[in-house]
């Protein structure tokens, strides 16, 4: 009796000690050769001139707007719709190789302030600073307006960005976070006009680079799941430790002992 209390004891401990994710992976684009998604099932679509390699989407910037190179999906992603009550996490690594002014890496949404979600490679006006579009232009924390200054290009970057289903978004770029609980509208507000990566909503060129890895969460991920995905890198998923799993365990221990 007392090994099963033991046992008990030590099953709570550790489930309270588990940071259990709330986000679970919807979908999954890692361009090995294809645009399929191994997750969701809704493959993507190559438009304007974009392709695949072996290990990349490849985008050369070319076009503007609903014209520019991109891949777009089979079905509605429907961020609003779909993910507006769990809340969405986007993350990717991704390389931009010079894009122009006002260029996407993605766009979910249309050109109206409260209904996109969208990363600016970087800024018109005189100022490079990139940001987020998500209730109008949100500005990197340490990339104030007027800063002139873009994250690096020819470099692999890894974006995170997560928004709760009240609007609440975070935003790290390898493994920083450059964006802290900033208050939006709801995340159901999004509409479904514009779905791509490399393409935007509006009059501005394409995405001028590669993606290697694309994934869209339902929920939000944490700072730490975010740093965890970092190291892992992008050909690795986490699997989540469940508390059943732990409980398995611990009843195979108490089996041993008996």
């Amino acid at each position: 009796m007392k090994s099963v209390v033991r046992s008990l004891s030590l099953l709570a401990a550790v489930s309270a000690a588990l940071p259990l994710s709330a986000a679970t992976l919807a979908h999954r684009y890692s361009f090995n050769g294809d645009t399929a998604d191994s997750v969701g099932g809704n493959n993507g679509v190559l438009l304007n001139g974009a392709s695949v390699t072996s290990t990349h989407l490849t985008l050369p910037g070319t076009g503007t707007g609903a014209g520019a190179a991109n891949m777009g999906f089979t079905s509605i992603v429907g961020i609003g719709t779909n993910f507006g009550s769990s809340g969405v996490t986007i993350e990717s690594w991704y390389t931009d190789n010079g894009s122009g002014t006002w260029s996407k890496l993605f766009t979910f949404g249309t050109s109206n302030a409260g209904q996109e979600i969208a990363f600016t490679n970087f800024r018109g006006g005189g100022d490079l600073a990139p940001g987020l579009d998500r209730n109008g232009n949100n500005f990197l924390a340490g990339y104030p307006g007027g800063s002139n200054t873009r994250l690096s290009t020819g470099t692999e970057h890894h974006l995170v960005v997560a928004v709760a289903s009240d609007g609440t978004t975070n935003l790290w770029v390898d493994g920083t976070q450059q964006i802290t609980n900033l208050a939006t509208n709801p995340l159901s507000n999004v509409v479904s006009s514009t779905e791509s990566i490399g393409a935007t909503a509006w009059n501005d060129p394409g995405h001028n680079g590669t993606v290697n890895e694309f994934r869209i969460w339902s929920g939000t991920l944490t700072g730490d799941e975010v740093t965890r995905n970092l190291g892992l890198g992008p050909n690795v998923v986490p699997e989540p430790m469940t508390l059943a799993m732990v409980a398995l365990g611990l009843l195979g221990i108490f089996r041993r002992r008996r």
